[in-house]
């Protein structure tokens, strides 16, 4: 890959590179979800119990289309890792709750991945992982004062 000499365009450009690179890498190390399962359970497992999460809730958590999480959860759902309820509070809603096998396999995935987080970040200080974080969560903050401006 050549590599620009603008660094916001590495940064813009990289970042689907990474994107692409990591989903690629990961799918084919750490085995039992995809990458893209893996990250919506995950962001699942880190939400509030109560109150219970929602689709909506947890495709905003995600920033993915209430669609996308819905697929993937009919899936995540067929392979007992979550279970799809009615919301009592409001019917046009659905709860998700992750089912002990959900948990077990996320357990799983986190040992499996062990070695390929290791691999994705050797090299990198901490110091310039903190660096790195704090940069991605600024341009994730400005993307979404832009979307919230596009509207």
């Amino acid at each position: 890959m050549k590599v620009p000499e603008n660094n916001q365009y590495v940064l813009f450009g990289g970042s689907f590179v990474l994107a692409n690179k990591m989903q690629l890498v990961a799918d084919r190390t750490v085995t039992g979800l995809s990458t893209k399962q893996w990250f919506l359970l995950r962001s699942l497992f880190d939400m509030p119990e109560e109150p219970a999460p929602t689709i909506t809730s947890l495709a905003k958590e995600t920033d993915t289309s209430r669609q996308n999480v819905t697929k993937m959860l009919e899936v995540l759902q067929r392979q007992g890792c979550v279970t799809l309820g009615d919301n009592p509070h409001d019917h046009r809603s659905r709860t998700i709750e992750m089912t002990d096998h959900g948990l077990r396999l996320l357990g799983t995935m986190a040992k499996q991945s062990e070695g390929f987080f290791k691999d994705l970040f050797s090299g990198i200080s901490d110091e310039q992982c903190a660096v790195a974080a704090q940069v991605a969560i600024k341009m994730i903050e400005n993307l979404s004062r832009m979307q919230e401006d596009l509207v």
